[in-house]
Formats: structure tokens, sequence, C-alpha cells
């Protein structure tokens, strides 16, 4: 009898059932007879649990189907030779904690580990045919069908849709990404890194020094007992919004620094990109795809883990990113790229409980509203000649936000005095404040040239 090689799989033996399970973008409970996902496509994924479905601690891992050499530029080869190998029929085989109840690699350093991935392989069939193995979806199916197209259609073409997403959602990741944020990936059994992430996993800037807990980096051992395990710190690029000017800047340059972040962005650029290359010459596509990975990485552990430091890293990279003025200009396809994912970022922001901005507290979604008029402001009124690319993909960012959110960000849009009629019929003269969050009206900033004559 001929063998059958399995479709790549993810097992997930001894998993408690009512357990939230996540791969992607997709979240559900684990039933008794659950026992792993089939039918895995190539590319990045990212699987993770959690002990309820909404307040408790996520844990997940990242992982590759297929030749993780074709994930995004990387030169890491300490991690690619090692994830070669063993990829004849992916069967990827994770273990359940039961003292941290998160799941974990099976690892390649011990032998109970590989003895206990050998028998779970050696029942694949057996599991397969219990029904016990869930086919990957990318998105949930629609509540109803088409009156037109039959409803298998429907489905076939939402799930074509939701694998695209995800595509254009993980596409700039690369192992060398993942590592420079998270650190070194545990590898399993069959040589596969996988980089594992909580939802408590925060970077130094975002910690907070609370009594009798270390901070992130600092005494791991103690933070084991603190809290029952050691959590990880994030390496996220360096942004100091507060200072976006070189050093030794003085009046005029630091002013227009200040307004404009070119400088900023150009120099976070070329750091990251000098670090990504061993020669010379400096290649910043590397650096612009190591911010639009982050981007992407920063997004995705918020929608799937909710974790609050990935939500502050995002808003720090948009808020250097579009308050960048000459970048319109000098970086269009880089600027095209950041407003086609923040697009794509957008609409899969339902696929969180109660809202992607809902986690940022009162403020929600208003700095990012804030930081798209102010770009549009700097697109059509600042910069002459904007380059068409960008002015496109602005105009459906626009309009998206203007259709699902009901945001205006035309500032002449907005009628600043006029008569309002209140319910007694008197008519009154209103006037809107300036909003010093804009830098217009009274806030705008000026440069003052100084003489001699008159100073006292």
């Amino acid at each position: 009898m001929a063998s059958v090689t399995p479709s790549p799989t993810i097992l997930v033996p001894h998993l408690p059932p009512k357990t939230l399970v996540g791969i992607d973008l997709i979240t559900f409970t684990s039933t008794p007879n659950f026992h792993g996902i089939r039918d895995l496509p190539t590319g990045w994924h990212f699987l993770y649990t959690g002990v309820t479905q909404s307040l408790s601690l996520r844990s997940g891992g990242w992982f590759y189907v297929g030749d993780i050499s074709a994930a995004g530029s990387t030169n890491d080869g300490a991690l690619i030779p090692a994830a070669r190998g063993n990829l004849g029929s992916d069967v990827i085989v994770w273990k359940w904690n039961t003292d941290t109840e998160m799941l974990a690699p099976l690892r390649a350093s011990d032998d109970a580990d590989r003895q206990e991935a050998m028998r779970h392989k050696a029942n694949l069939a057996a599991v397969w045919q219990s029904g016990g193995l869930f086919r990957y979806r990318s998105r949930v199916p629609p509540s109803s069908g088409s009156r037109i197209q039959p409803r298998s259609v429907d489905d076939n073409e939402n799930e074509e849709e939701g694998r695209r997403d995800w595509e254009c959602l993980t596409d700039r990741l690369s192992p060398r990404l993942l590592k420079r944020i998270i650190g070194n990936p545990e590898i399993d059994v069959d040589g596969r890194p996988r980089w594992m992430v909580t939802s408590a996993s925060t970077a130094q800037m975002d910690s907070e020094n609370i009594p009798g807990i270390p901070e992130p980096g600092q005494d791991p051992d103690r933070l084991v007992d603190v809290i029952g395990e050691q959590e990880s710190e994030f390496s996220f690029l360096p942004i100091d919004l507060k200072k976006t000017w070189r050093e030794g800047a003085i009046g005029r340059e630091r002013t227009e620094a200040a307004q404009d972040r070119s400088w900023a962005l150009g120099d976070l650029i070329h750091q990251v990109s000098s670090a990504e290359q061993e020669s010379s010459e400096i290649d910043e596509e590397l650096g612009e795809a190591q911010i639009l990975g982050e981007l992407q990485f920063t997004f995705l552990m918020v929608l799937t883990l909710m974790n609050f430091s990935c939500l502050q890293q995002w808003k720090r990279l948009l808020g250097l990113i579009l308050t960048c003025q000459r970048a319109i200009k000098e970086r269009e396809q880089f600027m095209s790229n950041v407003l086609r994912l923040l697009l794509l970022q957008l609409r899969r922001c339902d696929d969180i409980e109660g809202g992607f901005f809902d986690l940022d507290g009162e403020e929600g979604g208003e700095f990012l509203r804030k930081l798209l008029m102010k770009f549009r402001t700097s697109l059509y009124e600042v910069i002459e000649d904007a380059g068409p690319l960008v002015k496109e993909d602005f105009k459906e960012l626009e309009s998206w936000v203007k259709t699902e959110y009901d945001w205006e960000l035309n500032h002449g849009a907005f009628v600043r005095r006029g008569m309002l009629q209140l319910e007694d019929g008197e008519q009154v003269e209103m006037d809107m404040p300036d909003d010093e969050d804009d830098e217009m009206g009274e806030y705008a900033p000026v440069v003052v040239d100084l003489d001699e004559s008159n100073t006292m």
C-alpha cells in the first residue's frame, strides 16, 4: 500500500477542552476531539492559546511552513540550515504544559520530546480518520450565502481573500526581524525555529517599575519566581518623537525637524540598513523593509495577544512616518507601502474582540485620525508635486475611513465659525477653537528672525 504524505499539519495533543485557540486571524474554542489543524498553506503562521476567551494571559509562537529561506530578506545563516533539512512532511507537534497552561515546542535537545514527537506522528492517520484535525481557515465564513451564487462559491472567495490578506500582513516578516525583536528562537525536534511571545511581553521603554516585580531584562530568575514564567523583552526600533533632529541642530533647523520628521525617519532607516549589512554600501531598502516588518509584527501581536507594548510601538512608528513631509517625495514607494499596509490593517481591526482601538483606552482611534489629517495637509498643501502613487493610495485610505469611521480628514471641510440655532429659536454665533495638536491658527509654529536693533 502506497504511503500518503500528509499535508502541513499542526498537532496539539492533550489540549484541554474549552481552551481558546487562535491560528493567524481565526479563533475558536477547542473541543474534546480537537487534536490539531491540517492543510496549512506555505508561509508564516502564528499559533496561540488562552485559558479563557477574554481576560487571560495569551501565549503563542511564530513558525514558518515551507522553506524558511524564502521568508523575506535575511542573512541569518544560523537559522536557515537547521530549518531546511527536515521539511519532507510538515507535521509540527506542540505540547501542552499543564504547569504554565501554555503550548510549547517539543525540543530537539530533549530525548523524551523526540520520542513523543515520533509517537504522535505515527498516530497521525488514526487522528485524521477520527476527525480530530480541523481544516485550516483564514477567516470565519459568512453567516449566510448569496442569493446570486451558491454558498460554496462565496465561501471559497471569502477564504481566498482571507489568505491574501494574511500574506500581505506578514510578507515583510523574516527570521532576522523576529530574532531582532524577540530574540533567539526555540528549535523543535525537526530543527524548525519558533519564536515564542506572550501578551505580557514588553519592551524596556514601555515597562512600569512595580515594587516587588523586577523590570524586563533585570533579574530574570526572580521574575520567574514572581509570575511563574520568564518573559521575553522586545527589542523594538528606537523611536523618540520628542527629539527628531540631528545632534547639534539649533534654531531654524531644529524647528523644521520638529515639524517635518523626515530626517528622523531617514536616520532610523540608515541605522537599520547599516546593522543589516556587513559591506560599506548601504541599501536603504533593507531598513525600510525592517520598519514595514515591525509595523506588521506589532499590529498582529495587538490583534491576537492584545499586547500593550506592541500597541505603543505601532503608534510610535505611525507617529514618525505620518508626520514626514519631504519623505513623501523622497521615499515615495516606502510611503505608498505604508499607506497600503495601514489600510489593510484597518480593514482587519474588527477581528479583535471589542475592537482594536478600544484597547487604547479613552483615546481610541483619535490619535490616528489626527495623524492622517496632518498627513493630508502635508500631501496636498505643503509638498509641491507630491508623487501620484502616494496620492492615489491615500485617497483610497481617506475614502475608507470616511465610510467606516466617519472621519473627515480635510481641514477645509470644517465650518469653524457660524450661526447656531438653539432649541428656543435663539441664534448665537459659534466659533470652533483651534486644536493645539493640529498646529494651526494660534498654535501654528512661527520662526522669528531676531535683529540686533530690536534687542534691549
